[in-house]
């Protein structure tokens, strides 16, 4: 039999005890929380779905930013171009020769205008193909006309191949030495001509004028789908000699 202090002492040990013990209890919990597959799924959609939009609203203002520098680009070779043989042509003497066509796919030799000017001749053509698949308008200063012999017809001359006629035909190649392109011709950044002619027309009581018309699209580096954005621009001047 237990006595009385033995009692006394083991009720008194419990009573110490028991609180650390409870101190340290953690209760505990069947049911632990977090995602279930069906909800990690429905997530993954939504980010889908916004990212998608992101990217197609990013996508189309990086085209269109694209597609306004390349018009800007379109614009300004075409005032430039035509700023550059207004100031030439309208201060010429005479107009030599023009290949007077309708402005259709320029052919493989182009299209040739000639002018004079104190006896220098300046010639602009438009070639199908300069560099890099691009068309362009070019200018050089073709040779001097030799002096014909004494007795020659001076108008036979001219129209010799010796003559006029040999710096006006399409065919006759440009000199080099001279050649300058007008249009930016590179594939990345530049444009090309697809389109080009140049027409003599005159008036009673005025001097000859030149209609120069081309149309201009972006250089074949272009990617696809931004050139296919843009409509081809037309440039049309009429440039009477003064």
């Amino acid at each position: 039999k237990l006595s009385l202090r033995a009692i006394s002492e083991a009720i008194w040990l419990d009573c110490l005890i028991q609180p650390r013990l409870l101190r340290h209890y953690v209760p505990r919990n069947d049911k632990q929380k977090g995602f279930t597959l069906v909800e990690i799924l429905v997530v993954m959609a939504i980010l889908a779905i916004v990212g998608t939009i992101l990217v197609a609203i990013f996508t189309n203002t990086l085209r269109g930013s694209n597609k306004s520098q390349i018009l800007g680009v379109i614009k300004q070779n075409g005032q430039a171009v035509l700023e550059s043989m207004d100031k030439i042509i309208k201060s010429a003497d005479n107009i030599v020769c023009v290949t007077d066509t309708p402005p259709v796919t320029i052919p493989p030799h182009g299209r040739t205008l000639v002018v004079v000017k104190n006896g220098v001749y300046t010639r602009f053509r438009f070639i199908g193909n300069c560099d890099n698949g691009n068309g362009c308008i070019q200018q050089d200063n073709p040779r001097q006309l030799p002096s014909p012999a004494p007795t020659s017809n001076f108008q036979e001359f001219l129209n010799s191949a010796n003559g006029i006629n040999g710096i006006c035909v399409d065919s006759d190649p440009l000199k080099p030495e001279s050649v300058v392109t007008l249009t930016d011709t590179y594939s990345k950044s530049g444009v090309s001509v697809v389109k080009g002619s140049f027409s003599k027309s005159k008036q009673a009581g005025f001097k000859d004028s030149v209609t120069i018309t081309f149309t201009l699209i972006p250089g074949a580096g272009i990617p696809t789908a931004i050139s296919d954005q843009i409509d081809p621009v037309l440039f049309q001047t009429t440039v009477l000699l003064r």
